[in-house]
């Protein structure tokens, strides 16, 4: 079976670097299954993108070679990775693309990623990454690609808390129809429930539903998504435009 290798970037759709990347991809002696997860992630979003790439990378079969390139420091000082966690392998920069992955799955090994002397100096997605995912699927060891890491960088992640005086989370990703996803888990939906809704800064949102079908369009609502967290949402409409809800805005329950 082909090995399948997906990619993550925030270049844009039809973008050539895309283009690019994938015929580096197609250089390798031995075939593989490219997989196109999202080419159109915020541009330089690394906290958003940790989200995706823990939720929709650690969605496939263990084994795939996940090539992720969110890089706003491209051409600095910071490295190049391999990693492996979960049974899955990462081709990444270190700059906390892996901090959501992380919290589901301990990391395994890394290696730092060699940058070659020929290498652009704005384009490490198609020169390192690219170059070094060829390497894998010939069948070169990991412990081929580089020196050990022991550590990777991961971004500062405010917890939820649960206390006397209620819940306290805040928004960690806003997906395609501008829906806010919170970083509450939905064990703690029966609170909101109790509480009869939730306060996203300080709007109220009192309207708890199943679905978003259960409020009529405009409406803002909370329920628990299919991501297994609790979400804000506007019926037919966008929650972060029409709320004002961005990543990081708090979200809180007064039980």
């Amino acid at each position: 079976m082909q090995r399948i290798v997906t990619l993550t970037t925030d270049f844009g759709t039809g973008s050539v670097y895309v283009a690019q990347m994938k015929a580096r991809l197609l250089q390798a002696a031995a075939a593989c299954t490219i997989v196109d997860l999202s080419h159109d992630l915020p541009a330089h979003d690394i906290r958003g993108a940790s989200w995706f790439l823990r939720h929709a990378c650690l969605a496939f079969p263990a084994g795939t070679l996940h090539l992720v390139v969110i890089d706003p420091g491209v051409g600095t000082a910071r490295h190049m990775l391999w990693a492996s966690l979960g049974g899955h392998q990462f081709l990444v920069p270190d700059n906390g693309l892996l901090t959501h992955a992380l919290a589901a799955s301990s990391l395994d090994a890394a290696k730092i990623l060699p940058v070659p002397a020929e290498a652009s100096a704005t384009f490490h997605g198609r020169d390192v990454v690219a170059a070094a995912a060829c390497q894998l699927l010939e069948g070169h060891s990991p412990d081929s690609l580089g020196e050990p890491l022991a550590t990777v960088v991961q971004l500062p992640e405010a917890a939820p808390t649960r206390g006397p005086d209620g819940i306290r989370g805040e928004v960690c990703f806003i997906d395609h129809f501008g829906n806010l996803l919170t970083n509450l888990p939905a064990t703690w939906w029966p609170a909101v429930l109790a509480a009869g809704g939730l306060h996203l800064g300080d709007r109220w949102i009192d309207r708890p539903v199943r679905t978003y079908g259960d409020a009529p369009a405009g409406s803002a609502v909370a329920l628990v998504g299919s991501q297994g967290v609790i979400e804000i949402a506007v019926v037919e409409g966008s929650a972060a435009r029409l709320l004002g809800g961005e990543l990081g805005t708090a979200v809180t329950v007064y039980e």
